[in-house]
């Protein structure tokens, strides 16, 4: 048979999973394409980069069935069925694809187009778009995908581990060398961006790595409190989820530089500055040059 198309893939791949022993996506892949049945050639297909394109789509895969929460992570690299997963998995149809996901208001979709850069679009869903166009739609999606991916691996390492990763993207931020403070009786302050050599101007920080309950006033009120005993009046509150509207205005106070990054802002920033993530291609998109050929 041919390579499965990556939506063809979404179902299976939950199934696979659905005996809730923790995978790496390699695992997965393997232990897919033998109950597929797929076969050497099918899987020695390669996308022009040279990537595996089986191992593409069943990435794709796995990234839309963590943006509905079906399946989570479970360590560096791992992954299983969710709660969610296994409560929804008797109802859910033989078939899925973005189209059911969107219907029932699961995960968060924000570009149409088909999510291979490399592979070719539906010229049905795309033919008013330029070929430029489309990239950019793409290469939106990718982002998004990535951005997801991070934001749900934040939410599953733990609180030590996040401490660490805020201090690590702030320095990649341009924001000086940083440590981890958070321990017992810390007054609620976890790390410290130190701005000069000399470790005079500093930052405070607060990391919390929550899922689902929103961080608010009080928790805000809190971390100003703890500032306050450090005679401070900067300081970054990190969080994986959100901030409710309460938090928000906690901070509007003309004598404070205190700056909030919720769980979408911190996985963009992860990306835009390269941490937790690496470059796996560069492509170079040229123009014709009139102005060359005027000078001729």
């Amino acid at each position: 048979m041919t390579v499965p198309k990556y939506h063809e893939l979404i179902r299976p791949l939950l199934d696979l999973v659905a005996d809730g022993h923790p995978r790496n996506l390699r695992e997965a892949s393997q232990e897919l394409a033998e109950q597929l049945q797929l076969s050497d050639e099918d899987l020695a297909e390669t996308l022009p980069s040279g990537y595996p394109r089986y191992l593409n789509r069943v990435g794709w895969a796995k990234s839309d069935l963590n943006k509905t929460g079906l399946i989570e992570s479970c360590g560096r690299g791992l992954f299983r069925i969710s709660d969610k997963g296994r409560n929804q998995l008797p109802e859910l149809p033989l078939q899925l694809d973005r189209k059911y996901f969107e219907a029932r208001g699961m995960g968060s979709w924000k570009a149409t187009t088909a999510p291979n850069a490399t592979e070719a679009v539906d010229a049905r869903a795309d033919e008013a778009l330029t070929p430029e166009e489309r990239i950019d739609e793409t290469l939106t999606e990718i982002q998004d995908a990535l951005e997801q991916e991070v934001l749900t691996q934040l939410r599953s390492i733990n609180p030590a581990s996040f401490e660490r990763f805020v201090v690590r993207l702030l320095a990649a931020m341009g924001y000086g060398v940083g440590e981890v403070t958070g321990r017992s009786g810390d007054g609620g302050i976890d790390g410290v961006i130190y701005e000069d050599r000399l470790k005079l101007d500093r930052i405070y920080l607060q990391a919390k790595r929550w899922a689902d309950a929103p961080v608010g006033g009080p928790d805000i009120n809190g971390f100003l409190g703890a500032l306050a005993k450090h005679g401070a009046n900067r300081g970054v509150f990190v969080t994986t989820s959100r901030f409710t509207q309460d938090a928000r205005r906690a901070v509007e106070l003309p004598h404070l530089r205190l700056v909030l990054i919720d769980g979408e802002e911190l996985a963009r920033l992860a990306v835009e500055h390269n941490v937790g993530v690496s470059v796996k291609r560069r492509i170079e998109l040229k123009r014709f040059d009139t102005d060359f050929f005027d000078d001729l």
